[in-house]
């Protein structure tokens, strides 16, 4: 960032526009690779997600509610200080957007000239008259590469909810129409997207400014216009024309959309430097102050600060509590249930949250041994399923008429040996009524 009042050359080395471009490549190469390396998969049919091999259910509350609690206010705090930067900087509708209108300045000159409902702009040069043969070439160029980019979108979404090599099978040999549907359905509203929405979305729909509004401060980071300098602005419109969600950042009014992608401050900054001027456009936070020889420096505590301390310490809440539930976490789950209409019979389901197949021995404690049969005693349970084991209480011998209590006991040896258990009540009727 350049001294404010003194002259200025044009930047070398990495601009802020290509780290943005960096971190938006790299955030999507591990949005890809990620289905692939089998760290993290939703499985559809049983509602569960799938982290490392291990399932994880809505019932486990401390691993859910937590988590979502503390990215909330993790990126509230980022808001406070930082401003729109996931807007600008990580998210997907945005940076596809931005590939989209590339390939459509591309096929047409100009992104403005796309056939995108969202980019379309008034104020835009009137495209040139093209011939008949072109134009076909144009068209077909933009929707065929918008249609085999949102075919290859739909293939990485879909790779979350069916196992990589399943989808790829099914594709290729049609086995399931489930996963022809997925691609073709994810697939079809990402091309009409990309086709006809694009950055109005961002403009107009998207509900997360909205809700970050309200944590918005005059301390938080944004694109600031020298007003002191104005009489220096020649009116090249350079600023206005970079930015792609259509707004002047010259004028402060405009800077609720503004997603600090940093597009105006970069061509400023070239524009001024051939004047030899500092540029007019500058990232700026009220906790920023300009020392006598012109410096930028920041406040130790400012309101935005003491707003992200607050927003961080909060967050570290819930972040302890998925600690917590990691801690804790159980890759078994053990029920007990009655067998409708009868007084004698009860399920044992157990379940296996593991990568790997499980055995288990079912046992009981409190009722007399010949009192009781399982329908299994050791069984082994492939990974993500779960199986139910009939117990019977048979009276007889020392097991009288009454209420009698119980204790079921499951032992389970490997990740997680040890014994689960779970109190029960059985109420013995005389022999031969039910």
């Amino acid at each position: 960032m350049p001294k404010i009042g003194k002259s200025s050359q044009k930047a070398t080395g990495l601009r802020v526009t290509q780290v943005r471009t960096i971190v938006q490549v790299a955030f999507i190469v591990v949005l890809v690779l990620l289905p692939f390396t089998g760290v993290f998969h939703v499985d559809l049919s049983t509602g569960r997600f799938v982290v490392m091999g291990y399932q994880v259910w809505w019932s486990d509350f401390f691993l859910i509610l937590p988590f979502w609690i503390f990215v909330i206010s993790a990126m509230t705090a980022v808001y406070a200080v930082l401003g729109m930067v996931y807007c600008g900087w990580a998210c997907l509708q945005n940076t596809f957007s931005e590939w989209t209108n590339a390939l459509a300045k591309f096929a047409f000159g100009s992104a403005a000239l796309g056939p995108g409902f969202g980019e379309v702009s008034l104020s835009a040069a009137r495209p040139k008259k093209v011939g008949a043969l072109k134009k076909i070439g144009q068209w077909t160029l933009f929707v065929g590469g918008v249609a085999l980019f949102s075919l290859l979108v739909s293939v990485i979404i879909t790779a979350y909810v069916i196992p990589p090599k399943t989808l790829l099978h099914d594709l290729l040999t049609g086995a399931s129409p489930t996963a022809y549907w997925l691609v073709l359905g994810i697939g079809g509203v990402m091309f009409l997207n990309l086709l006809l929405v694009r950055h109005y979305w961002c403009k107009w729909v998207c509900p997360y400014p909205l809700w970050q509004h309200m944590f918005k401060t005059d301390d938080t980071l944004k694109v600031a216009f020298d007003h002191a300098r104005r009489g220096e602005c020649t009116g090249c419109n350079l600023c206005v024309k970079s930015c792609f969600i259509d707004i002047d950042p010259r004028d402060t009014k405009n800077y609720s959309r503004c997603i600090n992608c940093g597009e105006c401050v970069v061509v400023c900054e070239d524009y001024s430097a051939k004047r030899g001027l500092p540029s007019l456009l500058t990232f700026h936070k009220n906790g920023v102050y300009v020392d006598g020889e012109g410096t930028m420096k920041g406040r130790r505590f400012s309101p935005g600060t003491v707003r992200f301390v607050v927003a961080t310490v909060f967050s570290l809440v819930p972040l302890g509590l998925f600690i917590y539930g990691i801690a804790t976490y159980s890759p078994y789950r053990i029920t007990f249930s009655q067998v409708p209409g009868r007084f004698d019979q009860f399920e044992v389901g157990i379940y296996n949250k593991t990568p790997r197949d499980e055995r288990f021995v079912i046992g009981q404690e409190g009722l007399p041994a010949p009192s009781v049969k399982f329908a299994e005693t050791a069984v082994s349970i492939p990974p993500g399923e779960h199986r139910k084991i009939v117990m019977t209480v048979e009276p007889g011998g020392d097991l009288s008429p009454g209420l009698h209590n119980f204790r079921v006991d499951v032992k389970s040896f490997t990740p997680a040996p040890g014994r689960f258990r779970q109190n029960a009540a059985v109420y013995i009727v005389n022999k031969g009524q039910r």
